[in-house]
């Protein structure tokens, strides 16, 4: 089995552990994200008493965040390392190595495959930014069902982990 270097399977969570002063940075900023996104949420919604309501979720919200991203960082790893089992010389797993794990790794957007596999991750996790909101985050807080519904659905798609396009390419310069 070829040693792949797994660049950007746990990016922004590997990205976190490779260089530890970037917590620091993410921290803060996901908090930020995160707060505007509910405050905005619940303007936009009408609904009363929003910075109480607001203080009422905040802190689950971002621990959720956290949870679904490294959900989407364990679900890179397994895929990569599941398809790192093929046989190398297989031409399923020459097809898959070329189409989706370098592009993955590299660059989401060298490939049209390499990118909807990562357009699909992404998804994944929004979905479980959308789940986790809904069930816990929102679960106590007193609004309607269908307000708590938008509210995880504007979590979800503001907030789901679009750095996992980013190009590690860009950071590690790996262009050929």
């Amino acid at each position: 089995m070829k040693n792949f270097k797994l660049y950007n399977v746990f990016f922004p969570i590997w990205f976190l552990l490779l260089i530890p002063i970037t917590w620091l940075i993410a921290i803060p900023i996901n908090f930020v994200v995160d707060s505007i996104v509910i405050l905005l949420s619940l303007k936009v919604l009408k609904i009363d008493d929003s910075f109480k309501k607001y203080k009422k979720v905040i802190f689950k919200v971002f621990l959720f965040g956290f949870f679904a991203d490294f959900i989407g960082a364990i679900l890179l790893f397994f895929i990569v390392d599941l398809i790192g089992r093929l046989p190398e010389s297989s031409s399923i797993f020459a097809w898959l190595n070329s189409n989706i794990l370098i592009p993955v790794m590299e660059n989401p957007f060298s490939n049209l495959y390499g990118f909807l596999f990562m357009t699909v991750i992404i998804a994944m996790v929004g979905f479980f930014i959308y789940f986790f909101n809904l069930k816990f985050s929102f679960s106590k807080l007193d609004v309607e069902e269908r307000e708590k519904k938008k509210m995880a659905l504007y979590m979800a798609v503001f907030t789901a982990p679009y750095l996992f396009y980013i190009p590690t390419a860009l950071i590690f310069n790996l262009q050929k």
